[in-house]
Protein backbone atom coordinates (compact mmCIF):
# COMPACT_ATOMS: atom_id res chain seq x y z
CA UNK A 1 0.00 0.00 0.00
CA UNK A 2 1.40 3.50 -0.85
CA UNK A 3 2.42 5.38 1.92
CA UNK A 4 0.60 8.59 3.57
CA UNK A 5 3.21 10.47 4.71
CA UNK A 6 5.05 13.57 2.86
CA UNK A 7 8.40 12.24 5.01
CA UNK A 8 9.79 9.23 5.02
CA UNK A 9 12.91 10.80 4.96
CA UNK A 10 13.12 10.94 9.38
CA UNK A 11 15.29 7.84 9.63
CA UNK A 12 12.71 5.54 10.66
CA UNK A 13 14.23 2.75 8.79
CA UNK A 14 16.50 0.87 9.54
CA UNK A 15 20.73 1.59 9.42
CA UNK A 16 23.31 0.06 7.20
CA UNK A 17 26.83 -0.69 8.04
CA UNK A 18 29.18 2.31 8.49
CA UNK A 19 32.61 2.26 6.85
CA UNK A 20 35.68 2.96 7.68
CA UNK A 21 37.86 6.36 8.65
CA UNK A 22 37.27 9.85 7.85
CA UNK A 23 39.83 11.42 5.04
CA UNK A 24 39.43 14.86 4.18
CA UNK A 25 42.25 15.72 1.35
CA UNK A 26 42.36 17.59 -2.23
CA UNK A 27 41.35 20.88 -1.97
CA UNK A 28 39.84 23.58 0.64
CA UNK A 29 36.95 25.53 0.98
CA UNK A 30 36.20 27.37 -2.01
CA UNK A 31 34.83 31.09 -1.85
CA UNK A 32 31.46 31.09 -1.66
CA UNK A 33 30.19 31.25 -5.41
CA UNK A 34 26.81 32.42 -4.26
CA UNK A 35 22.89 31.86 -4.14
CA UNK A 36 22.87 27.77 -4.57
CA UNK A 37 20.94 27.33 -7.83
CA UNK A 38 17.37 26.66 -5.88
CA UNK A 39 17.52 29.50 -3.85
CA UNK A 40 13.71 30.22 -2.93
CA UNK A 41 11.89 33.15 -4.19
CA UNK A 42 10.66 35.64 -1.54
CA UNK A 43 6.63 35.69 -1.21
CA UNK A 44 4.94 37.86 -3.71
CA UNK A 45 2.50 40.16 -2.61
CA UNK A 46 -0.78 39.33 -2.52
CA UNK A 47 -3.71 37.32 -0.48
CA UNK A 48 -2.50 35.45 2.42
CA UNK A 49 -1.78 31.57 2.39
CA UNK A 50 -4.67 30.32 4.34
CA UNK A 51 -5.61 26.87 4.06
CA UNK A 52 -9.10 25.67 3.52
CA UNK A 53 -10.55 28.86 2.56
CA UNK A 54 -12.99 29.76 -0.74
CA UNK A 55 -10.07 29.48 -3.32
CA UNK A 56 -9.85 27.57 -6.04
CA UNK A 57 -9.63 23.73 -5.30
CA UNK A 58 -8.03 20.93 -7.74
CA UNK A 59 -6.72 17.30 -7.65
CA UNK A 60 -3.60 15.87 -9.83
CA UNK A 61 -5.57 13.59 -11.83
CA UNK A 62 -2.61 12.20 -13.83
CA UNK A 63 0.79 11.95 -12.68
CA UNK A 64 3.89 10.26 -14.89
CA UNK A 65 7.90 10.02 -14.67
CA UNK A 66 8.65 12.16 -17.74
CA UNK A 67 10.14 10.91 -20.59
CA UNK A 68 13.38 12.38 -21.44
CA UNK A 69 11.89 15.50 -23.58
CA UNK A 70 9.59 16.04 -20.67
CA UNK A 71 10.88 17.93 -18.26
CA UNK A 72 12.27 21.53 -17.68
CA UNK A 73 15.34 23.22 -17.86
CA UNK A 74 16.45 23.45 -14.27
CA UNK A 75 20.08 24.88 -14.77
CA UNK A 76 19.84 27.35 -17.52
CA UNK A 77 22.01 25.74 -19.78
CA UNK A 78 19.81 25.65 -22.37
CA UNK A 79 18.44 21.79 -22.29
CA UNK A 80 15.83 19.58 -20.87
CA UNK A 81 16.65 18.12 -17.21
CA UNK A 82 15.27 14.77 -16.36
CA UNK A 83 17.45 11.77 -15.79
CA UNK A 84 14.91 9.92 -14.02
CA UNK A 85 13.04 9.24 -17.16
CA UNK A 86 15.52 6.08 -16.85
CA UNK A 87 12.93 4.32 -14.63
CA UNK A 88 9.76 5.82 -16.27
CA UNK A 89 8.78 2.80 -17.76
CA UNK A 90 9.53 0.51 -14.87
CA UNK A 91 7.29 2.71 -12.45
CA UNK A 92 4.15 3.53 -14.96
CA UNK A 93 1.93 0.61 -14.55
CA UNK A 94 2.20 1.08 -10.91
CA UNK A 95 2.03 4.72 -10.89
CA UNK A 96 -1.47 4.32 -12.63
CA UNK A 97 -2.82 1.45 -10.59
CA UNK A 98 -2.52 3.59 -7.64
CA UNK A 99 -4.49 6.39 -9.13
CA UNK A 100 -6.99 3.70 -9.74
CA UNK A 101 -7.32 2.82 -6.33
CA UNK A 102 -6.84 6.13 -4.92
CA UNK A 103 -3.85 5.61 -2.93
CA UNK A 104 -2.55 8.69 -4.47
CA UNK A 105 -4.28 11.95 -3.41
CA UNK A 106 -2.30 15.05 -4.42
CA UNK A 107 -5.42 17.86 -4.04
CA UNK A 108 -3.87 21.81 -4.48
CA UNK A 109 -5.81 24.89 -3.21
CA UNK A 110 -4.83 28.34 -4.71
CA UNK A 111 -5.27 31.01 -2.36
CA UNK A 112 -4.77 34.04 -4.31
CA UNK A 113 -6.50 33.38 -7.66
CA UNK A 114 -9.22 35.61 -7.77
CA UNK A 115 -9.82 34.72 -11.65
CA UNK A 116 -7.82 32.98 -14.97
CA UNK A 117 -5.54 35.79 -16.28
CA UNK A 118 -2.44 36.52 -16.69
CA UNK A 119 -1.81 37.19 -13.15
CA UNK A 120 2.13 38.29 -10.99
CA UNK A 121 1.32 36.63 -7.83
CA UNK A 122 -0.25 32.89 -7.52
CA UNK A 123 -0.07 31.24 -4.66
CA UNK A 124 -1.08 27.65 -3.77
CA UNK A 125 -0.19 24.59 -1.66
CA UNK A 126 0.07 20.68 -2.42
CA UNK A 127 -1.89 18.80 0.02
CA UNK A 128 -2.01 15.08 0.78
CA UNK A 129 -5.65 14.02 0.44
CA UNK A 130 -7.65 10.94 1.20
CA UNK A 131 -10.70 9.04 -0.70
CA UNK A 132 -11.30 5.93 0.23
CA UNK A 133 -12.08 5.92 3.84
CA UNK A 134 -12.51 3.13 6.71
CA UNK A 135 -14.19 5.30 8.68
CA UNK A 136 -15.54 2.39 10.79
CA UNK A 137 -12.36 1.00 11.27
CA UNK A 138 -13.10 -2.80 9.81
CA UNK A 139 -10.29 -3.21 7.69
CA UNK A 140 -12.69 -2.22 4.69
CA UNK A 141 -12.36 1.00 2.43
CA UNK A 142 -14.89 2.22 0.55
CA UNK A 143 -14.82 4.39 -2.83
CA UNK A 144 -12.78 1.46 -4.65
CA UNK A 145 -13.50 -1.60 -6.73
CA UNK A 146 -14.37 -4.92 -4.56
CA UNK A 147 -14.96 -1.74 -1.39
CA UNK A 148 -17.20 -1.91 1.45
CA UNK A 149 -20.47 -1.15 1.35
CA UNK A 150 -21.59 0.43 4.50
CA UNK A 151 -18.79 2.71 6.16
CA UNK A 152 -20.72 3.26 9.42
CA UNK A 153 -21.10 -0.47 10.06
CA UNK A 154 -17.80 -2.21 11.41
CA UNK A 155 -20.15 -5.80 11.42
CA UNK A 156 -21.26 -5.11 7.51
CA UNK A 157 -17.74 -5.21 5.41
CA UNK A 158 -17.34 -8.06 2.08
CA UNK A 159 -16.75 -11.55 3.10
CA UNK A 160 -18.75 -11.04 6.58
CA UNK A 161 -21.77 -13.88 6.74
CA UNK A 162 -25.57 -12.48 5.59
CA UNK A 163 -27.71 -12.28 9.20
CA UNK A 164 -31.09 -13.39 8.25
CA UNK A 165 -33.88 -10.69 9.50
CA UNK A 166 -31.91 -7.95 9.83
CA UNK A 167 -32.79 -6.14 6.71
CA UNK A 168 -29.07 -5.20 5.58
CA UNK A 169 -26.69 -6.08 3.05
CA UNK A 170 -24.35 -8.00 5.89
CA UNK A 171 -21.53 -9.53 3.39
CA UNK A 172 -21.86 -6.84 0.14
CA UNK A 173 -23.30 -8.73 -2.12
CA UNK A 174 -25.75 -5.80 -3.50
CA UNK A 175 -28.62 -7.99 -1.96
CA UNK A 176 -30.16 -8.21 1.77
CA UNK A 177 -31.49 -11.25 3.78
CA UNK A 178 -30.85 -13.74 0.89
CA UNK A 179 -30.03 -17.68 2.07
CA UNK A 180 -27.02 -18.32 -0.27
CA UNK A 181 -28.16 -18.28 -3.90
CA UNK A 182 -31.63 -17.74 -2.77
CA UNK A 183 -32.54 -14.47 -2.54
CA UNK A 184 -35.17 -13.10 0.10
CA UNK A 185 -38.95 -13.22 -1.08
CA UNK A 186 -39.41 -10.33 1.75
CA UNK A 187 -42.32 -8.18 -0.07
CA UNK A 188 -42.48 -5.32 3.05
CA UNK A 189 -41.32 -1.63 2.52
CA UNK A 190 -40.45 -0.89 6.06
CA UNK A 191 -38.42 2.63 4.96
CA UNK A 192 -40.95 3.60 2.74
CA UNK A 193 -38.51 4.40 -0.21
CA UNK A 194 -41.07 2.76 -2.41
CA UNK A 195 -38.73 -1.01 -3.54
CA UNK A 196 -38.61 -3.68 -1.41
CA UNK A 197 -36.00 -6.18 -0.42
CA UNK A 198 -37.33 -9.15 -3.00
CA UNK A 199 -37.63 -5.98 -5.39
CA UNK A 200 -33.92 -5.22 -4.74
CA UNK A 201 -33.45 -3.00 -1.75
CA UNK A 202 -30.14 -3.92 -0.10
CA UNK A 203 -30.67 -1.95 3.25
CA UNK A 204 -34.89 -1.79 3.52
CA UNK A 205 -33.85 0.17 6.99
CA UNK A 206 -32.46 3.65 5.13
CA UNK A 207 -34.28 5.59 2.68
CA UNK A 208 -30.87 6.44 1.33
CA UNK A 209 -30.32 3.11 -0.26
CA UNK A 210 -32.30 1.31 -2.55
CA UNK A 211 -31.35 -0.80 -5.99
CA UNK A 212 -31.26 1.98 -9.25
CA UNK A 213 -30.83 4.45 -6.92
CA UNK A 214 -27.99 7.27 -7.44
CA UNK A 215 -24.96 6.77 -5.74
CA UNK A 216 -24.35 9.75 -3.24
CA UNK A 217 -20.35 10.09 -3.30
CA UNK A 218 -18.95 10.56 0.15
CA UNK A 219 -21.61 9.50 2.71
CA UNK A 220 -20.42 6.03 2.88
CA UNK A 221 -23.57 3.70 1.68
CA UNK A 222 -24.36 1.94 -1.45
CA UNK A 223 -26.97 3.98 -2.56
CA UNK A 224 -27.61 2.39 -5.67
CA UNK A 225 -26.96 -1.79 -4.37
CA UNK A 226 -23.92 -2.65 -6.56
CA UNK A 227 -22.10 -4.14 -3.74
CA UNK A 228 -19.84 -1.13 -2.93
CA UNK A 229 -20.25 2.55 -1.32
CA UNK A 230 -19.26 5.85 -2.49
CA UNK A 231 -19.02 3.66 -6.13
CA UNK A 232 -20.73 2.75 -9.39
CA UNK A 233 -18.03 1.07 -11.78
CA UNK A 234 -18.96 -0.19 -15.57
CA UNK A 235 -18.69 -4.00 -16.73
CA UNK A 236 -14.62 -3.63 -16.12
CA UNK A 237 -14.45 -2.16 -12.49
CA UNK A 238 -13.97 1.34 -13.96
CA UNK A 239 -15.87 3.84 -11.87
CA UNK A 240 -18.45 5.37 -13.67
CA UNK A 241 -20.02 7.43 -10.67
CA UNK A 242 -18.01 8.44 -7.78
CA UNK A 243 -14.66 9.80 -8.17
CA UNK A 244 -11.58 12.30 -7.08
CA UNK A 245 -10.37 12.48 -10.47
CA UNK A 246 -13.82 13.35 -12.39
CA UNK A 247 -14.03 16.94 -14.01
CA UNK A 248 -17.28 16.83 -14.30
CA UNK A 249 -18.50 15.84 -10.82
CA UNK A 250 -16.24 17.42 -8.69
CA UNK A 251 -16.30 16.08 -4.80
CA UNK A 252 -15.09 16.37 -1.72
CA UNK A 253 -11.48 15.18 -0.36
CA UNK A 254 -10.31 14.48 3.09
CA UNK A 255 -6.92 15.93 3.96
CA UNK A 256 -4.51 13.74 5.59
CA UNK A 257 -3.15 15.83 9.13
CA UNK A 258 0.73 15.55 7.67
CA UNK A 259 -0.48 17.96 5.58
CA UNK A 260 -0.08 20.54 7.48
CA UNK A 261 2.55 21.92 9.81
CA UNK A 262 0.70 23.23 12.57
CA UNK A 263 -1.83 24.85 10.79
CA UNK A 264 0.22 26.21 7.50
CA UNK A 265 0.52 23.95 4.36
CA UNK A 266 3.71 21.33 4.31
CA UNK A 267 4.43 22.13 0.82
CA UNK A 268 3.25 25.49 -0.42
CA UNK A 269 4.37 27.33 -3.47
CA UNK A 270 3.97 31.17 -2.86
CA UNK A 271 5.92 33.01 -5.53
CA UNK A 272 3.35 32.01 -8.84
CA UNK A 273 2.71 33.82 -12.13
CA UNK A 274 0.12 33.36 -14.74
CA UNK A 275 1.78 34.36 -18.41
CA UNK A 276 0.56 34.47 -21.60
CA UNK A 277 2.47 31.60 -23.65
CA UNK A 278 1.60 30.99 -27.09
CA UNK A 279 -2.05 32.10 -26.35
CA UNK A 280 -1.80 29.97 -23.33
CA UNK A 281 -2.57 30.84 -19.86
CA UNK A 282 0.54 29.53 -17.89
CA UNK A 283 1.53 28.90 -14.77
CA UNK A 284 5.00 29.36 -13.09
CA UNK A 285 5.96 28.69 -9.83
CA UNK A 286 8.73 27.41 -7.59
CA UNK A 287 11.81 26.61 -6.37
CA UNK A 288 10.03 24.98 -3.65
CA UNK A 289 10.00 21.35 -1.98
CA UNK A 290 7.86 19.15 -3.19
CA UNK A 291 7.36 15.11 -1.90
CA UNK A 292 5.67 12.24 -3.49
CA UNK A 293 5.43 8.58 -3.18
CA UNK A 294 6.34 6.80 -6.43
CA UNK A 295 5.16 2.68 -6.48
CA UNK A 296 7.85 1.42 -8.17
CA UNK A 297 7.15 -2.69 -7.47
CA UNK A 298 4.73 -4.25 -5.46
CA UNK A 299 4.31 -3.09 -2.59
CA UNK A 300 7.46 -1.38 -2.52
CA UNK A 301 6.92 2.58 -2.88
CA UNK A 302 9.39 5.40 -2.73
CA UNK A 303 8.70 8.51 -1.44
CA UNK A 304 11.32 11.08 -3.18
CA UNK A 305 11.67 14.76 -1.68
CA UNK A 306 12.04 17.11 -4.71
CA UNK A 307 14.23 20.23 -3.62
CA UNK A 308 14.43 23.23 -5.94
CA UNK A 309 10.61 21.50 -7.10
CA UNK A 310 9.57 23.56 -10.25
CA UNK A 311 6.11 23.70 -11.81
CA UNK A 312 4.91 24.95 -15.13
CA UNK A 313 1.49 24.29 -16.57
CA UNK A 314 -1.03 25.11 -18.55
CA UNK A 315 -4.19 26.73 -16.58
CA UNK A 316 -7.70 27.26 -17.50
CA UNK A 317 -11.27 27.66 -16.30
CA UNK A 318 -14.07 25.38 -17.28
CA UNK A 319 -17.54 24.71 -16.06
CA UNK A 320 -17.10 23.32 -12.72
CA UNK A 321 -13.75 24.97 -12.26
CA UNK A 322 -9.57 25.22 -12.70
CA UNK A 323 -8.11 22.80 -14.83
CA UNK A 324 -4.16 22.16 -15.11
CA UNK A 325 -2.94 20.41 -18.28
CA UNK A 326 0.72 19.93 -19.80
CA UNK A 327 2.13 20.49 -16.33
CA UNK A 328 5.66 19.58 -15.60
CA UNK A 329 6.94 19.31 -12.30
CA UNK A 330 10.86 18.99 -11.99
CA UNK A 331 13.59 19.44 -9.50
CA UNK A 332 16.40 17.18 -7.85
CA UNK A 333 16.88 14.51 -6.02
CA UNK A 334 19.97 15.79 -3.35
CA UNK A 335 22.25 13.21 -2.39
CA UNK A 336 22.34 14.17 1.17
CA UNK A 337 18.39 13.25 1.15
CA UNK A 338 19.35 10.42 -1.38
CA UNK A 339 21.35 8.90 1.93
CA UNK A 340 18.38 8.93 4.09
CA UNK A 341 16.27 6.69 2.20
CA UNK A 342 16.72 3.23 3.89
CA UNK A 343 15.24 0.54 4.20
CA UNK A 344 13.31 -0.46 1.28
CA UNK A 345 14.42 -3.75 -1.24
CA UNK A 346 14.13 -2.76 -5.17
CA UNK A 347 15.66 -5.20 -7.09
CA UNK A 348 15.03 -3.72 -10.08
CA UNK A 349 17.46 -0.70 -9.29
CA UNK A 350 19.11 -2.55 -6.95
CA UNK A 351 18.01 -1.16 -3.86
CA UNK A 352 18.89 -3.08 -0.80
CA UNK A 353 17.30 -2.93 2.59
CA UNK A 354 20.70 -2.51 4.84
CA UNK A 355 21.40 0.50 1.61
CA UNK A 356 20.42 3.95 0.97
CA UNK A 357 19.20 5.50 -2.21
CA UNK A 358 22.52 7.23 -2.31
CA UNK A 359 24.12 3.64 -2.51
CA UNK A 360 21.77 2.38 -5.64
CA UNK A 361 22.15 5.46 -7.85
CA UNK A 362 25.75 5.89 -7.36
CA UNK A 363 27.21 2.35 -6.69
CA UNK A 364 24.46 0.23 -8.33
CA UNK A 365 21.90 -0.53 -10.63
CA UNK A 366 20.32 2.67 -10.81
CA UNK A 367 22.90 4.49 -11.38
CA UNK A 368 23.20 3.02 -15.03
CA UNK A 369 19.09 2.93 -15.17
CA UNK A 370 19.62 6.67 -15.08
CA UNK A 371 22.35 7.27 -17.12
CA UNK A 372 24.83 9.00 -14.84
CA UNK A 373 28.28 10.32 -15.90
CA UNK A 374 31.01 8.78 -14.51
CA UNK A 375 33.74 11.00 -12.89
CA UNK A 376 36.59 12.45 -15.39
CA UNK A 377 40.11 14.31 -14.30
CA UNK A 378 39.74 18.18 -15.00
CA UNK A 379 41.44 17.50 -18.36
CA UNK A 380 38.48 15.00 -19.24
CA UNK A 381 40.16 12.00 -18.94
CA UNK A 382 39.09 8.85 -16.98
CA UNK A 383 39.24 9.11 -13.03
CA UNK A 384 41.58 6.20 -12.41
CA UNK A 385 41.70 6.89 -8.49
CA UNK A 386 38.19 5.43 -8.12
CA UNK A 387 37.18 4.27 -11.57
CA UNK A 388 33.51 3.79 -10.14
CA UNK A 389 32.73 7.23 -9.24
CA UNK A 390 29.31 8.76 -10.78
CA UNK A 391 28.19 12.31 -10.77
CA UNK A 392 24.92 13.86 -10.69
CA UNK A 393 23.93 15.72 -13.33
CA UNK A 394 22.83 19.17 -11.88
CA UNK A 395 25.40 21.44 -9.75
CA UNK A 396 23.43 23.40 -7.35
CA UNK A 397 25.91 24.98 -5.16
CA UNK A 398 28.01 25.95 -8.55
CA UNK A 399 31.27 24.71 -7.36
CA UNK A 400 31.33 21.99 -9.61
CA UNK A 401 29.58 18.49 -9.92
CA UNK A 402 30.38 16.43 -7.07
CA UNK A 403 31.03 12.54 -7.34
CA UNK A 404 30.18 9.53 -5.23
CA UNK A 405 32.40 6.64 -5.35
CA UNK A 406 32.46 2.84 -4.18
CA UNK A 407 36.48 2.44 -3.31
CA UNK A 408 36.01 -0.73 -4.06
CA UNK A 409 34.15 -2.41 -7.35
CA UNK A 410 35.54 -6.21 -7.25
CA UNK A 411 33.45 -6.81 -3.94
CA UNK A 412 29.89 -7.64 -3.29
CA UNK A 413 29.16 -4.22 -1.10
CA UNK A 414 27.48 -1.78 -3.47
CA UNK A 415 27.90 0.99 -1.38
CA UNK A 416 29.07 4.84 -1.47
CA UNK A 417 32.17 5.30 1.06
CA UNK A 418 33.69 8.06 -0.98
CA UNK A 419 32.17 11.41 -1.59
CA UNK A 420 34.12 14.31 -3.57
CA UNK A 421 33.14 17.65 -3.37
CA UNK A 422 33.01 19.60 -6.26
CA UNK A 423 36.64 21.41 -5.49
CA UNK A 424 38.18 18.66 -5.25
CA UNK A 425 37.83 17.43 -0.98
CA UNK A 426 37.00 14.03 -0.44
CA UNK A 427 35.34 13.01 2.66
CA UNK A 428 35.47 9.13 3.44
CA UNK A 429 32.58 7.68 5.34
CA UNK A 430 33.60 7.34 9.08
CA UNK A 431 31.76 5.17 12.10
CA UNK A 432 28.40 6.65 12.65
CA UNK A 433 28.80 9.15 9.92
CA UNK A 434 27.77 8.68 6.46
CA UNK A 435 30.13 10.95 4.07
CA UNK A 436 26.97 12.74 2.70
CA UNK A 437 26.83 14.60 5.76
CA UNK A 438 29.71 16.30 5.89
CA UNK A 439 29.84 20.44 6.19
CA UNK A 440 31.93 22.93 5.17
CA UNK A 441 33.78 25.27 7.37
CA UNK A 442 30.83 27.51 7.40
CA UNK A 443 28.65 24.81 8.22
CA UNK A 444 26.89 24.83 5.51
CA UNK A 445 26.23 21.30 3.90
CA UNK A 446 28.32 19.89 1.21
CA UNK A 447 26.70 17.67 -0.64
CA UNK A 448 23.53 19.42 -1.84
CA UNK A 449 23.98 18.44 -5.90
CA UNK A 450 21.79 15.93 -7.16
CA UNK A 451 19.78 14.17 -10.13
CA UNK A 452 17.10 16.05 -11.58
CA UNK A 453 13.58 14.35 -12.13
CA UNK A 454 10.69 15.70 -13.99
CA UNK A 455 6.97 14.51 -13.29
CA UNK A 456 4.12 15.02 -15.82
CA UNK A 457 0.95 15.84 -14.44
CA UNK A 458 -2.98 17.01 -15.04
CA UNK A 459 -5.30 18.24 -12.47
CA UNK A 460 -8.99 18.39 -12.41
CA UNK A 461 -11.65 20.59 -10.31
CA UNK A 462 -12.24 19.14 -6.50
CA UNK A 463 -15.48 20.55 -5.04
CA UNK A 464 -14.13 21.00 -1.52
CA UNK A 465 -11.08 19.79 0.94
CA UNK A 466 -11.46 19.18 4.77
CA UNK A 467 -9.57 17.97 7.05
Amino acid sequence: MLSKRFSLLSGQFGLAALLSLTVACGGTDPIDPGPDLFEPKPECTGAPVAPLGTGAKVVISKLQIGQPTEGLDLDGDGTIDNKLSGVANLAAGSIVDSFKNYSVILPMEFFDLPSVVADTCVKFAIYLGEYALDTDTDGQKSAVKDGDCNDHDNMIGRGKAEVAGNFKDDNCDGRADEAGAVASTDTMDRDADGQTIADGDCDDTSDKVKKGKAEICGDGLDNDCDGTADRTSDANGEATACSPFDAAHPVDIKLDPLSFIGNDPAIAFKDGTITTEGGKLVLNAGPSLFQVSIPVADDVVLTLKVTGATIKADVSMGATGVSLNNGKLAGIIDSRTADTIRGLQVDQIGLAKENSLLDATYANLLGTLLALPKKRNPDGSKFLKYPGCLTPDIDVDHDGLEAFCDSNLDDDIKTVDICIDGDGTEIVDEPGKQCSEAVDKNGKPRFIDGFSVAFTFEATPALSLYK
